[in-house]
């Protein structure tokens, strides 16, 4: 595993011990789960955003249910 080091300013390093103390929390465990968790969103951004740009044809609701055999 890896270890990486940041900067990061007094008050955001203490709001950080405050809340893993408070709550009992692993520093590093808390901080590699705020990094996946940035990761995940950043890459669904980008796929969403990827999807986005390339032209699509809307498809209405009665046309889904009829394509999938359970139309009302």
């Amino acid at each position: 595993m890896a270890t990486v080091s940041i900067r990061i300013d007094d008050d955001t390093k203490n709001r950080w011990n405050s809340l893993a103390k408070i709550h009992g929390l692993n520093q590093s465990e808390l901080f590699r789960q705020a990094i996946i968790d940035k990761l995940e969103e950043l890459e669904d951004f980008y796929v969403v955003r990827e999807r986005l740009a390339k032209p699509f044809k809307a498809v209405s609701n009665d046309d889904v249910w009829k394509d999938l055999g359970i139309e009302n």
